[in-house]
């Protein structure tokens, strides 16, 4: 990650939940171990510590289309709790679903609470 959630995408749900209140529909999804970059996947070091958020790019638009055309609800903000392949740099075990977790419907002790600018994240 380049830029740390509480310098961008945190402060930006702070933001809309002063600007919306709870007139917002925003879902914000926090990806532990998430690299935005994928071709830094295969470099020694970043293979066994990363995930590509590009998996969970692909579940969000899914989701957002299933809103829009069929009205369906929208997962509530939250972690998740991918796990880093580890092994050896520069030789990682493949990606499976053990380390991707999908975005949950009910996401329960991993749902993000926002109110009035405050942002309350589990850790």
């Amino acid at each position: 990650m380049l830029t740390t959630h509480a310098h961008a995408s945190r402060a930006y749900l702070a933001m809309n939940s002063i600007t919306e209140g709870s007139k917002s529909q925003l879902a914000f999804y926090e990806v532990l171990n998430g690299q935005h970059f994928d071709a830094f996947l295969s470099v020694s070091g970043f293979d066994t510590r990363f995930i590509p958020v590009h998996y969970y790019n692909i579940q969000a638009l899914n989701l957002m289309w299933n809103h829009l055309k069929g009205g369906a609800a929208l997962p509530p903000s939250q972690v998740i709790r991918t796990v880093p392949r580890g092994g050896t740099a520069g030789a990682a075990p493949a990606l499976t679903t053990a380390n991707l977790p999908a975005i949950s419907a009910s996401p329960g002790s991993d749902a993000i609470q926002v109110e009035a600018g405050a942002v309350n994240v589990p850790k």
